[in-house]
């Protein structure tokens, strides 16, 4: 009995501390690529420091030993989304009094006809992701110039 009632006691505190201790999965995917040239990653918008580590490492992945210039970076929208509500009411109608009859047939007052009414409404939202733009900054040391970048010399020639 003594056993029964300490598994009782354990089973809802490892519960809670097993839920305690899952880390923080730090997200970051790559847009675009353009291997040891640059390219483009996106965060959440509201990204947190681990989010923006992730975006760095994958950085310094793409460019390697060079350096990593950041051109642009900032929210951009990737898509939308709609959200709709419909709210349907039926009147029944209601009959109305007869005052009277007019050549036989009877009149009255006061009827309703019986309706459906319906409104609806649509709330459109964007979707948004942190967009970062980045290049793999070359440097070109003097003096070792790519000879295929090199300017062209023209010869003339005398007629």
């Amino acid at each position: 009995m003594r056993m029964f009632a300490v598994i009782a006691l354990a089973l809802p505190l490892l519960s809670i501390v097993g839920c305690q201790t899952m880390p923080y999965q730090p997200y970051a995917r790559e847009v675009k690529r353009q291997p040891g040239k640059g390219g483009e990653i996106a965060l959440r918008t509201e990204h947190r420091d681990e989010d923006r580590a992730k975006a760095q490492s994958m950085m310094g992945t793409n460019c390697g030993s060079t350096a990593i210039k950041v051109l642009e970076e900032g929210e951009v929208v990737v898509g939308q989304t709609t959200n709709s509500n419909a709210t349907q009411t039926r009147n029944q109608g209601s009959q109305g009094t007869t005052i009277g009859t007019f050549l036989g047939m009877p009149v009255t007052s006061g009827a309703t006809q019986a309706s459906n009414d319906t409104a609806m409404s649509a709330t459109t939202t964007a979707l948004k992701e942190w967009n970062i733009k980045y290049e793999c900054e070359t440097s070109v040391a003097s003096g070792s110039m790519d000879p295929a970048a090199a300017p062209v010399k023209s010869k003339k020639t005398k007629k």
